[in-house]
């Protein structure tokens, strides 16, 4: 009885130890990606900022020469200049995805990726400023399935190299709805209904990441697959 009693609580703190260890690596994949995020966005408005002092500072200059431009009649240069000015601040305009600073950042950065690899992103975005939900968590969420879908498109060809994202998000309710195309054959495992990693062990990671977060939001999160589409829905009301 006593060696039994032993091996139990042996078990018990195995069990909580590896809990504990794997809490802590979903925390540092969450953060990462969360900094990263942030590091892409602040870096985006810094540069703005910038060139767009330097743009107020020389604005003066700008419209001096257009005023002796049009007294001289030299319309057509002062044309130049003002489409000069446009697209110096169209270049530092920053896009804002939702109202929500982290989201947005992670968007941001995706996008970026996304532009990079000449994939045509369809965004239908609605996140407020404060949601009821852990925002690392679900940027992390949003980094995993924006990531996934890229890796799964990169390689079509261009008509077929676009990812429709739906993410909506209020205090009532979340709905996150991805579709793209795919080519190589995906198979789903029968246990926990996730995409198998072509990777092998240690891979699709980013997939058991979602589904854990839809498990701790009391959530319903399903993929499947229909005439080479894949769809993701993860949904949950408050």
């Amino acid at each position: 009885m006593a060696t039994m009693f032993v091996s139990y609580t042996a078990v018990l703190r195995y069990i909580e130890s590896e809990s504990k260890r794997k809490d802590i690596y979903w925390k540092n994949m969450i953060f990462e990606s969360y900094i990263k995020g942030l590091e892409s966005q602040y870096y985006l408005v810094g540069q703005a900022e910038k060139n767009l002092k330097v743009l107020r500072h020389d604005i003066r200059h700008y419209s001096s020469m257009i005023s002796l431009l049009l007294e001289q009649g030299e319309y057509e240069e002062a044309k130049k200049i003002i489409a000069h000015i446009n697209d110096v601040t169209e270049e530092n305009k920053v896009v804002r995805y939702c109202n929500n600073l982290i989201v947005n950042a992670i968007i941001t950065k995706m996008a970026e990726k996304a532009e990079n690899l000449d994939i045509d992103l369809r965004l239908d975005l609605s996140v407020p400023k404060e949601i009821p939900v852990n925002e690392y968590e679900f940027t992390a969420v949003i980094a995993n399935l924006f990531e996934n879908a890229m890796i799964c498109v990169k390689e079509l060809k261009k008509e077929r190299r676009y990812i429709d994202v739906k993410i909506h998000c209020s205090m009532e309710r979340l709905l996150i709805q991805m579709k793209n195309e795919y080519d190589r054959e995906l198979s789903l495992d029968v246990v926990t209904g996730l995409p198998k990693s072509q990777k092998g062990e240690g891979h699709g990671l980013g997939m058991q990441s979602v589904q854990t977060f839809s498990d701790k939001i009391k959530g319903d999160f399903d993929c499947f697959c229909q005439e080479g589409i894949f769809y993701i829905t993860l949904f949950a009301k408050f």
